[in-house]
């Protein structure tokens, strides 16, 4: 049996993923969880043990210039005796249809095993650029902007609710942080808990960057790590930079995440001699919930039209062909149709491409569950790379 929980069921579900994942839960009075928050679980049909539980949070991201809902699923787990018993995979098959239902345009996860999130729709989505610099070799360019100490007298929560306004509205996947997510900046206590927050503001007063990181005893050294890492501008950056090699004396390397973009390694211009090395991190994989609110919303490279047959075997509402023109850059119109398509997608597929992981070029050649039946250069208007990144977790 698969189900919601209720307020009841709550406890058994924290102790579940507890066991599951060998990580001590704390003891507390059960309080009504916020709204944000829906679960589902899968129970045996003879002894009624739940077996399996998954936790969906509500987001708010952007896609395309538009706001969109967003079920972020995370607490996924299963007792050790019920595993493979198809707890989780019942989970996905009641929990998704519902998230439609509810008006979600996007889900997205965390994978254990991304073959395995294949098979409820989800494809390989946002990855970032992870830099560590070392700090000896480090020649930021100089600003002449001031860095204040976020302690829990001064939290400074405006200026960065307008650095990440920057990075909110310019990437897709990006949550729009609302005053809650901001507690944090009032619990800051640097001396205690050795977390340290910084931001960055030029010489007329503009929050331009801010960070927070803590110092970490690593097998290349004592290093600075960075829980969050944002900047507007050129400026910002470098001032973040010249905060860190204040810092040179006493540790090795600085280690944050960037949007994979290309050229934001020119911010560092030495990454030779073993200045700074980069990796690409996967973070996460995405799918569509609803195939055509999302076509309606999409961002469109001039003006055309053309018909994609989406195979979604898991919300019958999307596995349909749909019918779409566009102008401006904008849906004109998304209709069902019964003319055959120009090209056949299944969902996991489709979700990537329209969130924008690569041109369409690319992906007609190295992606699977892609299938072009009349090549037209609509496919190349409707999906295309597109500047992503996410910086929660759930």
């Amino acid at each position: 049996m698969i189900r919601r929980l209720t307020t009841d069921d709550i406890v058994r579900a924290d102790e579940l993923f507890a066991i599951a994942f060998e990580q001590p839960m704390e003891r507390r009075p059960v309080e009504p969880e916020s709204s944000r928050f829906h679960r589902w679980a899968a129970f045996d049909d003879e002894t009624e043990e739940m077996m399996s539980t998954l936790t969906v949070t509500d987001f708010s991201i952007r896609f395309d210039g538009n706001a969109c809902k967003m079920g972020g699923v995370g607490g996924v787990a299963t007792l050790p005796q019920y595993r493979r018993r198809g707890g989780i995979r019942g989970c996905f098959q009641t929990m998704l249809p519902e998230l439609y239902a509810d008006g979600y345009d996007f889900s997205y996860l965390y994978p254990f095993s991304t073959a395995y999130y294949r098979k409820f729709g989800y494809e390989c989505c946002v990855q970032k650029l992870h830099a560590a610099v070392h700090l000896g070799l480090l020649t930021p360019s100089r600003t002449d902007g001031t860095l204040r100490l976020l302690e829990g007298g001064n939290p400074m929560t405006d200026a960065i609710r307008t650095i990440d306004a920057a990075w909110e509205a310019q990437y897709n996947m990006m949550v729009q942080h609302q005053a809650e997510d901001y507690q944090w900046t009032g619990k800051q206590d640097p001396a205690v808990k050795q977390e340290f927050t910084y931001v960055y503001f030029s010489a007329d007063g503009t929050p331009k960057a801010y960070t927070s990181f803590t110092p970490s005893d690593q097998s290349d050294g004592r290093n600075l790590i960075c829980k969050r890492f944002c900047f507007t501008d050129k400026e910002g950056f470098a001032g973040l930079m010249g905060l860190f090699k204040s810092m040179s004396s006493d540790h090795m390397l600085v280690k944050f995440m960037l949007p994979a973009v290309t050229a934001m390694q020119y911010l560092l211009p030495e990454w030779s001699l073993g200045a700074v090395t980069w990796s690409i991190q996967p973070a996460g994989m995405v799918r569509a919930v609803n195939v055509e609110s999302v076509l309606k919303k999409a961002k469109y490279a001039g003006d055309g039209s053309l018909i994609l047959q989406i195979q979604d075997p898991q919300i019958k509402e999307n596995d349909r062909t749909f019918s779409i023109r566009f102008a401006a850059g904008r849906a004109v119109s998304v209709e069902e149709t019964q003319s055959e398509p120009d090209a056949v997608l299944s969902i996991a597929a489709f979700s990537a491409l329209i969130a924008g992981v690569c041109d369409f070029a690319d992906a007609a050649e190295w992606m699977n569950g892609l299938k072009v039946q009349r090549p037209t250069d609509a496919l190349s208007q409707i999906f295309y790379r597109k500047p992503m990144m996410i910086t929660d977790s759930f």
